[in-house]
């Protein structure tokens, strides 16, 4: 198998509780996802990742396969470590649970690129803002890369203060099998802890991290309203 897809998933999430579980047209969110990325013509195997039962149920219970985890983690990256230790693939996509309208033709670029550019170990989308509200909404990552678009740092805050283009991170990860299994060395940093953003270890860890500009979009469900925006979309 070369390419597989994770989905981490907790319950336990601070800013919308047991979002996973909540219900948009009749079906959880973590179903929702999981069926977006099955779309994909380049994922071999899905998988969720999970401690809680709750959510293994849920997965059973609409035909999904999973992978339990132990409860140690703090971060969806830890979790795919972990669950990739079980896996036959060569590259690993972490998709985040909590965007149900991921693209699959996304998910696709992203297992392509990979496969094409073996030398890269981490990959991420990023998207050019176009609405000004998002530069300073912590929820959405903003990213600087150089001129070979390998990132340069990821912040809450805009960046580049003053800038005329701002990016956002699309919070989808490609990572070489070889790179999860190592992960758990990594040290953590006091950026990664400040900004709460796992990516930032990575890059202080001495990591590359590649990103490709996509037109791709994709919403984060954090909230009431973003609940409500996704089933507008969803019809």
């Amino acid at each position: 198998m070369e390419v597989a897809a994770v989905i981490p998933a907790h319950l336990d999430s601070k800013r919308l509780y047991r979002k996973v579980l909540r219900k948009i047209k009749g079906k959880s969110l973590i179903e929702h996802v999981y069926y977006r990325v099955k779309e994909s013509k380049y994922i071999e195997k899905v998988y969720v990742a999970s401690s809680d039962r709750e959510i293994i149920d849920e997965v059973v219970s609409f035909g999904g396969e999973f992978i339990k985890t132990t409860k140690i983690h703090n971060c969806g990256t830890s979790r795919v470590s972990e669950a990739s230790s079980s896996l036959d693939a060569a590259v690993i996509i972490n998709v985040q649970a909590d965007e149900p309208l991921i693209s699959h033709e996304l998910l696709d670029e992203m297992a392509r690129y990979m496969t094409d550019n073996r030398d890269i170990e981490i990959l991420t989308p990023v998207r050019k803002i176009t609405e000004f509200d998002e530069i300073d909404n912590k929820n959405v990552v903003k990213v600087v890369f150089n001129k070979d678009n390998k990132a340069l740092y990821f912040s809450r805050l805009p960046i580049p203060h003053g800038g005329e283009e701002y990016y956002k991170h699309i919070g989808s990860y490609c990572f070489r099998k070889s790179f999860l299994l190592s992960y758990s060395e990594l040290e953590e940093s006091s950026i990664d802890k400040a900004e709460k953003l796992e990516q930032l270890r990575f890059l202080y860890n001495g990591y590359r991290i590649a990103v490709f500009v996509t037109e791709h979009e994709t919403i984060g469900v954090d909230t009431e309203e973003d609940l409500r925006r996704v089933e507008e979309i969803l019809g």
